[in-house]
């Protein structure tokens, strides 16, 4: 789980999505979204989205969701110098040796 978690944190800093693709394709993860096809194209479209928004580096900040009542989940919150709110959202759940991927659209 732990390589997993690194591995997305650093595709997102480093603006790599085809760097968690090996990741995202592995059995401990799921998504929200219908397949990972989809959910890739999706997170590759808001991540290239991020970047191109933001002003510095995009850095990480891990916090509780404040609508999901799920204790198992956080945000996986990314902000650049400039704006109050994060550029890039990914919510993440752990359990039962899986981990659950979902973008947070604006």
């Amino acid at each position: 789980m732990e390589k997993i978690k690194a591995q997305l944190i650093l595709s997102i800093t480093n603006n790599n999505p085809e760097s968690f693709l090996p990741f995202l394709m592995s059995a401990e993860v799921e998504t929200e979204a219908p397949n990972k096809d989809n959910f890739y194209k999706f997170f590759k479209g808001m991540l290239n989205h991020a970047h191109e928004s933001s002003e510095g580096q995009l850095t990480l900040k891990i916090e509780q969701p404040t609508l999901d009542t799920d204790k198992e989940a956080l945000n996986y919150n990314f902000y650049d110098n400039t704006h109050k709110y994060p550029l890039l959202s990914i919510l993440v759940k752990e359990n039962n040796n899986l981990i659950s991927l979902d973008v947070i659209p604006f």
